[in-house]
């Protein structure tokens, strides 16, 4: 009897529909839809409109988020660290990093033969060495380790298609007097460089079946993204267990103990950055090549999008998680970047 009486229900709405439609006024403060116009397009542009709205209103609303207590240091540190907190789980900083072992590569035996020995500068040594962060993550780059005691351990990023050996002067592409990792050496300091993920595309996509010219920092935030993490996370956690490895070696030597710095330029200064601001035991930091107004992040690689970020956090008020630490930006341009590498 049921299935009888919904059927006529049917029967009856499909019979008085005509009826129904020609008898719709319209609503008020509306028209109806006319035009030949592409209707998709007009989608787009005003989704465009809204996001560039919302990208407004962020830095205007970002102040109530923050309870800065300016009446001493250690009440500062202390008042910003539900934003910090925040800071880490946007940036998908929560797994949690292992005991830190330092490796030298033994395949590489450069001069004398030492195992890992990768060159030589002025008073320092270039290892190849590699350590581990947390489960299926490892970082892999170059120390250079000074022939006397060292001043101070940096962690010197690149930007991410700079290769540890161009940083250091192994391998040509970057000019001599760029070359800042070689240079913290050559004035004493202990200097682990990094590799990042580079913006090629020889590994996006599986060999023999499908690939993508996606850059592969894309691939991976893609991927990332859907488990909670992110590209920059991981670059963050390879650069903060390095300093993992410093101050706990260091500890082992009591009288040892030295500061420990970051420098980054380009994808490295972003890197820096966001390192230091997540970790307060960083002494020092220099951004070069990167620090700026996030509001044009449309216009920025995809693989810099951290989801909710700008409710909280621009450049600056990432710069102030790191306060009252030193925080060096140095206003030079960027790595220029036409777009994904071609097919």
């Amino acid at each position: 009897m049921l299935t009888l009486r919904l059927l006529i229900l049917v029967i009856s709405l499909v019979a008085f529909a005509p009826a129904a439609f020609a008898a719709l006024q319209e609503l008020p403060g509306t028209e109806s839809l006319t035009g030949n116009d592409d209707m998709a397009a007009h989608m787009v542009d005003g989704i465009h409109a809204y996001l560039d709205r919302q990208l407004a209103a962020s830095q205007v609303g970002r102040a109530a988020q923050w309870h800065r207590e300016l009446t001493s240091s250690a009440r500062y540190v202390n008042s910003v660290k539900p934003n910090r907190e925040h800071f880490h789980r946007m940036i998908g900083l929560t797994d949690v990093r292992e005991t830190v072992t330092l490796r030298l590569d033994a395949s590489v035996r450069e001069g004398d033969g030492t195992p890992g020995l990768a060159g030589s500068g002025s008073g320092y040594r270039v290892y190849r060495v590699r350590w581990n962060v947390f489960r299926g993550v490892e970082g892999e780059g170059l120390m250079l380790v000074p022939s006397q005691p060292a001043r101070a351990d940096i962690v010197a990023l690149p930007d991410c298609d700079v290769s540890p050996e161009m940083l250091v002067g192994l391998a040509p592409g970057i000019p001599r007097e760029s070359q800042y990792a070689r240079r913290l050496a050559e004035n004493g300091c202990r200097v682990l460089v990094p590799a990042l993920i580079d913006r090629g595309a020889a590994y996006s996509g599986i060999a023999g079946a499908a690939t993508t010219n996606q850059p592969h920092r894309e691939f991976l935030y893609r991927a990332a993204y859907e488990m909670g993490r992110h590209i920059v996370g991981y670059e963050v956690q390879k650069s903060l267990a390095a300093v993992d490895w410093f101050l706990g070696e260091g500890k082992s030597q009591a009288n040892l103990l030295r500061p420990v710095g970051l420098i980054g330029y380009g994808e490295g200064g972003l890197v820096a950055l966001y390192a230091a601001a997540a970790d307060p035991r960083i002494a020092a930091t220099v951004v070069s090549g990167y620090f700026g107004p996030r509001e044009r992040m449309p216009q920025e690689p995809i693989y810099r999008n951290v989801f909710g970020l700008l409710r909280e956090f621009g450049d600056a008020e990432i710069a102030s998680l790191i306060a009252p630490r030193r925080l060096v930006v140095e206003a030079s341009r960027g790595p220029e970047v036409a777009g994904p590498p071609q097919n």
